[in-house]
């Protein structure tokens, strides 16, 4: 029987090395040990983030964390620009308007990186912030966040980031770059299984959570950081998936962040040149705003065609998303992803180009 290879966008491989640390009795949320467990991984979060800020954590998916930080950091009717060149920019544009926030969308072609300098001559005094997603995980584009740093360090607007598919697999740096909250989740490069969320903000972003006075009970960022100061949780958190993460934490640091950074360029170039040597079409056509993650592949109608042949062959790759979910596919080098691997796709492509 041949080995399964998991290139999915997430939740991604899970190393042996992480579903061992799992295999563990139910244990207390309040106990030494969990403690112990907690601090490892917020701290090691730190890292991945690129700062000295607390780091919260928050036993929900990306998507819970992204309205966490909405609803912690904004009030009904607060204008905010959302630059849109994917499906989850699209998805925060969605979360934004549930919560009556002025929202001005600025639409960008899928495939391609958002323009910051058109995205920055919208914002003025009223606003309130600016949302972007690091990794566009639908189409593989990674936008310039450090450029949007750089460009909202003097205004009073917040730049919240969505790196849940970039954190642990591009490099962020949220103090260097003036990123006032970012998030990410567990089940992406971090190499453990869906459950966590983290969120970081700094001085500027606890600020306005101060401003906004809402009935915040289960996601209370304030109480979430006086926990936090205990290495505890407020309510029961998803502690096998935190010992998971503490795993593939060990691992990213024992391989080293910079080595664990440029792998994911050496795999994601590596696709990206082998299936332009077998003739099929790159969505993202630039290479410099090429997402290490993962690579969108153009299929015009024979995207699913693709996904099926391959997993024939065991392996495992992400469909489209919507809209272009009949007409791309999704080979993702995040987390557990070794050389052989990528060869072990593009020579299983090559098989159904070829037949």
């Amino acid at each position: 029987m041949e080995k399964k290879i998991q290139m999915l966008v997430g939740p991604t491989a899970l190393p042996h090395r992480v579903m061992l640390a799992m295999d563990q009795e139910a244990y207390s949320h309040r106990s030494e040990f969990y403690k112990e467990t907690q601090h490892s991984v917020t701290e090691g979060m730190k890292t991945i983030f690129g700062t000295k800020n607390d780091v919260l954590m928050l036993t929900t998916s990306g998507t819970g964390a992204m309205e966490a930080t909405i609803q912690n950091c904004f009030l009904p009717g607060d204008e905010v620009i959302i630059p849109i060149n994917g499906a989850f920019g699209e998805l925060f544009y969605n979360v934004a308007k549930g919560y009556d926030l002025n929202v001005i969308r600025v639409d960008f072609e899928y495939g391609t990186e958002q323009n910051v300098d058109e995205v920055m001559q919208l914002v003025t005094d009223k606003t309130k912030g600016v949302f972007v997603i690091h990794n566009e995980s639908s189409t593989g584009v990674v936008n310039n966040i450090e450029k949007y740093g750089k460009a909202m360090e003097s205004v009073d607007a917040l730049l919240v980031v969505d790196s849940v598919s970039g954190a642990g697999g591009i490099n962020i740096e949220m103090d260097n770059w003036k990123i006032d909250a970012i998030f990410t989740a567990s089940q992406k490069a971090l190499m453990a299984p869906p459950g966590l969320s983290f969120v970081a903000l700094n001085d500027k972003a606890w600020k306005a959570v101060d401003r906004v006075k809402n009935q915040r009970y289960l996601f209370n960022f304030a109480k979430d950081r006086d926990y936090v100061h205990r290495d505890l949780t407020v309510h029961t958190p998803a502690t096998h998936t935190l010992l998971a993460i503490q795993e593939g934490l060990k691992m990213i640091f024992e391989e080293g962040l910079d080595n664990v950074l440029s792998r994911h360029i050496e795999n994601m170039s590596a696709v990206r040149e082998g299936v332009r040597e077998l003739g099929l079409e790159l969505l993202v056509k630039d290479d410099s705003c090429a997402s290490p993650t993962l690579t969108a592949i153009s299929a015009p109608g024979k995207a699913n065609y693709y996904v099926s042949e391959l997993a024939k062959r065991n392996i495992i790759v992400g469909g489209g998303k919507s809209p272009l979910n009949k007409d791309t596919f999704r080979i993702g080098t995040m987390g557990y992803i070794t050389k052989n691997d990528v060869t072990a796709v593009l020579a299983a492509l090559a098989e159904i180009v070829n037949q």
